[in-house]
């Protein structure tokens, strides 16, 4: 498949990367790029003599900036905005229960979705000059994809519900105390990939298969789904209320 939104690759260390490109964008979600994960997620997935897949940005602004406010605008009722959220779900769902290790290398900020997408990946590693934040709160909303239930899971639910809550852009120290990101990296660092996945790519493919399925089952992944099914649910109710419409006009006529 050819892919315009991201790119695809396998590398002979033993790893795939995924990146997300449209750096003009900050690597926002549209319809074509969820489409596009999709695909190489069930690539990836069948790839012959891989340790562990990564996800990435283009750029150095940001690793993901949430979904692309043109498909994702503020006049859709809670029908649409579910038929418009519920393929991305499927893929965060995709991701988070891949079969092998999966590890986010956060080149820049990561927001709203952008954290649903990192939240997805067993292993985070982030830029120490960035932010990062669940800020759907901000906007009359919650996370529209399944990654706020994720992030109860990934981190002590306090502190999920607090971050939730609040709906603030936290920077690097602030998550890596609160164990969402594993490990902070230099910038320069993303240059080698292949140094900072070395603990990775020196166990067997069998070895990392065992690890991942007791980490799935310990998450309960299998029964997972339903439960980020209903938070779209909820997400798409939401999404026609005066406050998440009168949020998303605030953010149009400052970017504008």
């Amino acid at each position: 498949m050819t892919y315009e939104t991201i790119t695809y690759e396998v590398f002979p260390a033993g790893y795939a990367r995924i990146t997300l490109n449209r750096p003009e964008k900050m690597n926002a979600v549209s319809k074509q790029m969820t489409s596009e994960l999709s695909q190489a997620l069930a690539e990836a997935k069948k790839a012959d003599g891989i340790k562990c897949l990564v996800i990435t940005g283009n750029g150095d602004r940001a690793f993901c900036s949430g979904g692309d406010l043109k498909d994702l605008h503020g006049d859709l009722d809670a029908s649409e905005a579910f038929q418009t959220l519920y393929p991305m779900k499927e893929v965060v769902y995709q991701l988070a229960s891949f079969p092998l290790p999966t590890i986010a290398l956060l080149n820049g900020q990561a927001r709203g979705g952008g954290c649903e997408i990192a939240t997805a990946c067993d292993i985070r590693y982030a830029v120490k000059d960035a932010s990062y934040g669940f800020v759907q709160g901000k906007l009359g909303i919650t996370p529209g994809w399944g990654g706020g239930v994720l992030l109860y899971e990934k981190i002590r639910p306090e502190y999920a519900f607090q971050w939730l809550i609040e709906a603030e852009m936290y920077d690097s120290d602030r998550v890596a105390a609160i164990g969402w990101a594993h490990r902070l990296i230099e910038r320069e660092e993303l240059a080698n990939v292949e140094e900072l996945l070395a603990k990775f790519l020196e166990k067997s493919v069998k070895q990392m298969r065992v690890w991942k399925k007791q980490y799935d089952k310990k998450l309960s992944m299998l029964s997972m789904s339903p439960v980020m099914d209903e938070e779209v649910r909820t997400c798409s109710r939401l999404w026609e209320s005066e406050e998440h419409k009168e949020a998303v006009k605030r953010f149009m006529t400052r970017r504008s």
